[in-house]
């Protein structure tokens, strides 16, 4: 590889939404794109694994997907699309109830959602979209959205947490003390040197990969259309919206833009729906923004969308190679656990420095009143069930902070 530009190398002496892709050639930024593929790959694949759809056609739809998001986006959103977690339990019941392919169907009127909701919002106009969400709601939604995600990562690291502590201190030592290209690998760097050391801890087994093929096609499926089905998986398509919406403002917090102006949060809608409809065609699931990607971006510290869509097109390549799938499959809970724990905190601390840097006023009661109920709903696991479909405590909490923010007076 080139050799890297050595002015303005230290991480730590950026201020905020500071981009450091400029420090890094085409070809090194096509590697750091194997991070955000890393990154998701855990959480991406569990919904497949628990709902019946096909791994290899879940890993083709989010790849394929994000580069369509970063189409209709310009270029201007460095997201990574995963499969939603908010539909397991429609997929679920719509296989057992009946062929799972009819799911696919209500996956692709999930995406017509997305596309209604970017069509509303743009009615509404940047001015309105600016005022539902000010930092005094979108701030405390993404510190939940963090903290949501907090127990998942505690939870796959208490699996082993020598190897999970392994892992999360290889990450730190290498994004605090490293140096030139190494600084902006913790991930891949901590995955590395903690699934080495589940090898010695004896947590890995190689034999799924040694039956697996060196080269396979995606399971791709096509889609059955019922009314049963698109009615069960349709509505999931509501909570995943809003946690869309958290998800993207979290993303221009991070690289310190305003996407509610440009691109639009209509554009971001526009690309989730058409992904999400295309995966359906394909056998994968409905697809969203990822937290976990937003963590690298604050990690690193790399914004390009480039770098991102480089982590897209490493997955369409992992789901022709079913031996390289395998392999990642043996990567230990802990493992990820270790890496989430990291990249978790990073977005609720990302929600706090949005309150910070646009000085909300908390000697007003009406902003502690707004910030105070998010919070507690959010982390208080305020979550309830309509008609088969789990409203999330995140989902709660972000509705019930913007009605506050839009009914209490200033």
């Amino acid at each position: 590889m080139s050799e890297i530009k050595e002015e303005n190398m230290d991480v730590n002496e950026y201020s905020a939404g500071s981009d450091l892709s400029g420090n890094f050639s085409k070809k090194q930024q096509v590697f750091l794109g194997l991070q955000h593929t890393l990154a998701m790959f855990g959480a991406c694949i569990l919904v497949p694994i628990l709902t019946g759809l096909s791994v290899s056609a879940t890993l083709f739809s989010v790849g394929l997907g994000t580069l369509i998001f970063h189409y209709f986006t310009k270029g201007k959103v460095p997201g990574f699309l995963g499969s939603s977690f908010a539909f397991i339990g429609p997929l679920i019941l719509v296989g057992e109830r009946m062929d799972l392919r009819y799911a696919q169907g209500g996956i692709i009127g999930a995406g017509i959602i997305y596309l209604l909701m970017g069509f509303l919002v743009q009615k509404m106009g940047p001015e309105r979209v600016s005022k539902v969400f000010p930092a005094v709601v979108t701030g405390p939604i993404i510190m939940v959205i963090g903290l949501y995600l907090a127990p998942i990562g505690v939870g796959m690291a208490s699996e082993h947490w020598g190897v999970a502590l392994i892992t999360l201190g290889t990450a730190l030592v290498v994004n605090i003390w490293g140096k030139g290209m190494i600084k902006v690998l913790p991930i891949v760097i901590g995955l590395a040197v903690g699934y080495a050391s589940a090898i010695a801890f004896g947590l890995v087994d190689f034999g799924v990969i040694g039956e697996a093929s060196f080269v396979g096609m995606p399971g791709f499926t096509l889609p059955k259309f019922g009314t049963a089905a698109i009615a069960l998986v349709m509505p999931a398509a509501i909570v995943s919206l809003l946690e869309h919406i958290g998800d993207v403002l979290a993303i221009g917090s991070t690289i310190g833009k305003d996407i509610k102006k440009d691109p639009g949060i209509p554009s971001t809608f526009y690309g989730a729906g058409v992904a999400s409809m295309i995966s359906g065609f394909l056998g994968g699931p409905s697809l969203t923004t990822y937290g976990e990607n937003i963590g690298v971006l604050a990690l690193t510290r790399i914004y390009a969308t480039f770098v991102v869509s480089m982590g897209a097109i490493w997955a369409l390549g992992l789901s022709f190679i079913p031996k390289v799938e395998a392999a990642v499959l043996t990567i230990p809970t802990a493992v990820i656990g270790g890496i989430s724990v990291l990249l978790y905190g990073m977005i609720a601390a990302i929600g706090v420095r949005t309150v910070v840097e646009n000085k909300v006023n908390f000697v007003k009661t009406r902003n502690l009143i707004v910030a105070s109920v998010i919070l507690v709903l959010g982390v208080g696991g305020a979550s309830f069930e309509i008609v088969g479909i789990e409203f999330s405590s995140m989902v709660v909490a972000a509705v019930s902070g913007i009605v506050l923010n839009l009914v209490l007076p200033e």
